[in-house]
C-alpha cells in the first residue's frame, strides 16, 4: 500500500506557517501499522493542483491532503479534485443549509463566497466537520482513494481522529505496526549506528534523529519480540544512557524520578546561562536554582530547602564538568557536550540531566 499526504497552500511554500497537519498525520498512520511514502507541498495555483492530483490518482492507495478548501479565490482543491475525477461540481444543499448556519452562527453576513464551499464533486462522500463550516471529502479516482480536509489544525485534527481514521480502517485493514521511541543521552550517532550494524534488521525500520545532546532511535516492525530484542540489546550495550523508551524528555524522567523518591532539587549554573533551570522550572521536584557566571563555590551553601544540588561547570572547548551534591557527597561526571557551539547551552542542559538521571538510577533508595 502507498500513501501520500499532500499539504496545499502558498503560507507553506514562503516559510509564513510551519506545516504541523503532516507530521499529526503521519504520525497517526504510522501508529495504525501504515507506512507513508510520499509527503510533499502544493501552492495553490489550480493548474499544479490539478496536474498533481492527476498523477498521484495512478501512483497511490491513499492521498490525503490538506488545506485549499476555504471560501476564497485562492481555495482550489475542490475544483482540483472534480478535474481529475472528471466529476461535475454541484451544490450540495445539506452542506449549504450547515454553512448557512454556522456562518449565521458567528454573526458574519453570508457571501456568495461563502456558498463555494457547499459544490461538491459529484459521487464524493462528506466528511463532518465540527469545528468549521468547510467539509472534508472522500472520493475515489482512478486508483486512490482521495481524503481532503481543511488546513486549519483545529479543524482538521478532530476531524481526522473522528471520521478519517474510522473510515480509513474500514477500507483497509492493516496489520499492527509496533513501534519504540527510545531516548539517549551521551550517545553520538555513529556509535549507535555501528552498534546497530551488528543487530538483525530484517522486517525493521529504524531512523536515528541526533538532538542537541541526545540521540532518539525510533524502531518499527510488525514483530514485537524483535523490537524488544534490540531495545533489551541498546540497553545492555548502553546502560543507562537510555533514559526512555516512549519519546518522553528527560527533563520529565528525571523529575517522575525526584517525585517518586520526594527529593527536591536546587540547580546552580553559569556557562549554561539558565537553560537547565529553564528545562525544569515547570516540575514538582524543582525548588530553587543560582545563576551566576562567576562558578563562585559559595553557592552551594545558598541553596536551602534541597536534597540534591546539579551543576555543570569548567567548560573548555566541548568538555565540562556535572556536579552532583546529594547527602554532603559530591560527584562528578567529566562530559562533553554534542552539537555546535550555537546549541551549546541545551546540548549541555540536557547531557547535565543525563548524568543526573545516571546518577539517581545507581542510588539504593
Amino acid at each position: 500500500m502507498k500513501i501520500a499526504i499532500i499539504s496545499v497552500g502558498n503560507e507553506i511554500l514562503n516559510g509564513s506557517i510551519v506545516d504541523t497537519n503532516s507530521n499529526f498525520i503521519a504520525s497517526k498512520l504510522t501508529e495504525m501499522g501504515f507506512c507513508i511514502n510520499t509527503i510533499t507541498a502544493l501552492s495553490d495555483d489550480a493548474n499544479d493542483i490539478r496536474r498533481v492530483f492527476e498523477e498521484f490518482s495512478h501512483l497511490y492507495d491513499i492521498v490525503i491532503t490538506t488545506g485549499g478548501l476555504g471560501p476564497t479565490f485562492d481555495d482550489n482543491t475542490i475544483e482540483g479534485l472534480a478535474y481529475a475525477a472528471k466529476a461535475e461540481l454541484k451544490l450540495n444543499r445539506e452542506i449549504y443549509k450547515d454553512v448557512l448556519k454556522k456562518v449565521s452562527k458567528k454573526g458574519v453576513k453570508l457571501k456568495l463566497s461563502h456558498i463555494k464551499q457547499a459544490y461538491l464533486p459529484s459521487g464524493c462522500e462528506i466528511i463532518k466537520n465540527d469545528y468549521g463550516t468547510a467539509c472534508g471529502i472522500l472520493i475515489k479516482i482512478n486508483k486512490a482513494y482521495f481524503i481532503s480536509m481543511p488546513g486549519v489544525p483545529s479543524e482538521m485534527k478532530p476531524m481526522f481522529e473522528n471520521y478519517v481514521i474510522p473510515k480509513i480502517n474500514e477500507l483497509f485493514k492493516v496489520e499492527k505496526k509496533y513501534r519504540y521511541d527510545l531516548k539517549l543521552i551521551g550517545v553520538p550517532e555513529s556509535d549507535m549506528d555501528e552498534f546497530l550494524k551488528s543487530m538483525d534488521l530484517d522486517d525493521v525500520d529504524v531512523i536515528l534523529n541526533a538532538q542537541e545532546g541526545e540521540l532518539a532511535v525510533r524502531i518499527f516492525s510488525y514483530d514485537k519480540n524483535k523490537l524488544i530484542k534490540i531495545k533489551d540489546s541498546i540497553f545492555k550495550h548502553f546502560g543507562y544512557k537510555l533514559y526512555a523508551e516512549n519519546d518522553e524528555s528527560i527533563e520529565d524522567v528525571v523529575d517522575g524520578i525526584m517525585r517518586k523518591y520526594n527529593l527536591k532539587l536546587g540547580i546552580i549554573e553559569s556557562f549554561s546561562g539558565g537553560y537547565l533551570s529553564l528545562l525544569m522550572s515547570d516540575k514538582e521536584s524543582f525548588v530553587t536554582s543560582i545563576v551566576d557566571k562567576r562558578e563562585d563555590l559559595d553557592n552551594f551553601t545558598k541553596l536551602k530547602d534541597v536534597d540534591l544540588i546539579i551543576s555543570p561547570s569548567s567548560l573548555q572547548k566541548n568538555n565540562f564538568v556535572v556536579n552532583i551534591y546529594y547527602k554532603n557527597e559530591l560527584k562528578q561526571y567529566h562530559v562533553k557536550y554534542m552539537g555546535n557551539r550555537n546549541f551549546m547551552k541545551k546540548s549541555v542542559s540536557k547531557r547535565t540531566l543525563g548524568c543526573l538521571f545516571e546518577f539517581l538510577k545507581s542510588l539504593d533508595f
